[in-house]
């Protein structure tokens, strides 16, 4: 109980906001008792359910059956739900009330009364920005903001482009960055590397990125956000490959990759308000070498003479 509860209280996603706080366990004179306590035993506390577990005033006190057990209305295992319960109960003493669910299928709040129902809600034991922000003012010291959060609050949160987070920030499948994954339509990351930065990438760019194996493909880690392009037809983001790359989207010819000596040919002429306008095919192999094909022509890299020629239609 001491190892998960000291683990869960001061891991940065939760109170400790981002290392801001921290957690110590004393002999005495602490700020708060918490309390493995027998359902009897809270069910003789005012205003508390021995189903559940509750705060009373200094005292946080964790019912030993939801330990052991959780909740049926909890969907990821004991374990997590051990988490989820510390930082519930730990948020009422930090001076934050119940919430609920704002709309089916979004992210609850760890102060949404989840050991009793979702309400259509995403399970979820970490507190929300938004509930970090108040604990913060609560205790009067700021939140130490991971990138990707930051990335997240630039850009409007829930409000934004990206819409609610669907996942929790993890590492990277490399193991070198960090994502955090969003619930809008057609699916919103945000992914973080040391030498890149914070960038979102959603919609049928992501898709297409995803297709190319994420991180781990040809493109490596987006370096940008989605942007618009400079005629106004179309978005891109461009990527951490060494000689260069991108993703181009229109309406018209969906989401295609460009990147290395084809690239470097595309951008001398212009890029997209050039002669040859947006990819309409990502790179692919060709006798001698590989190809991209573009709305006015195609560009062609020749290995042997290691050349990038542009063909017209």
């Amino acid at each position: 109980f001491t190892t998960v509860a000291a683990f869960t209280l001061n891991d940065p996603r939760g109170w400790s906001l981002g290392g801001s706080l921290e957690f110590r366990r004393v002999a005495s004179g602490g700020n708060f008792t918490l309390i493995l306590a027998a359902p009897s035993v809270i069910g003789r506390l005012a205003g508390c359910d021995a189903f559940y577990s509750c705060r009373v005033g200094r005292n946080v006190y964790i019912n030993d059956d939801r330990w052991r057990t959780a909740t049926g209305t909890w969907p990821h295992g004991v374990p997590y739900y051990q988490q989820y319960v510390i930082t519930h109960e730990v948020g009422h003493w930090l001076g934050l009330g119940h919430s609920n669910c704002p709309a089916p299928g979004r992210t609850a709040a760890t102060m949404q009364q989840q050991s009793i129902g979702l309400q259509g809600c995403l399970a979820n034991m970490w507190p929300l920005i938004a509930e970090r922000d108040r604990a913060a003012r609560n205790q009067g010291v700021g939140v130490r903001w991971s990138p990707n959060e930051r990335r997240y609050l630039d850009l409007g949160q829930e409000r934004g482009p990206l819409g609610p987070p669907v996942t929790w920030e993890t590492p990277t499948p490399d193991g070198w960055g960090r994502m955090t994954h969003f619930g809008r339509p057609g699916g919103a990351s945000i992914y973080w590397h040391p030498w890149t930065g914070a960038h979102e990438i959603y919609g049928d760019i992501r898709m297409r990125w995803g297709r190319l194996g994420w991180e781990l493909g040809p493109l490596s880690y987006p370096i940008t956000g989605e942007l618009p392009t400079p005629d106004g037809r179309g978005r891109f983001n461009h990527f951490a490959r060494g000689d260069g790359a991108s993703i181009y989207w229109t309406p018209s010819t969906g989401a295609h990759e460009v990147y290395g000596r084809i690239r470097a040919r595309w951008a001398q002429q212009g890029w997209e308000r050039g002669p040859l306008g947006y990819p309409v095919s990502g790179e692919y192999a060709v006798p001698g070498g590989r190809q991209s094909d573009f709305e006015g022509g195609s560009i062609r890299w020749d290995s042997a003479r290691r050349v990038a020629e542009i063909l017209p239609r």
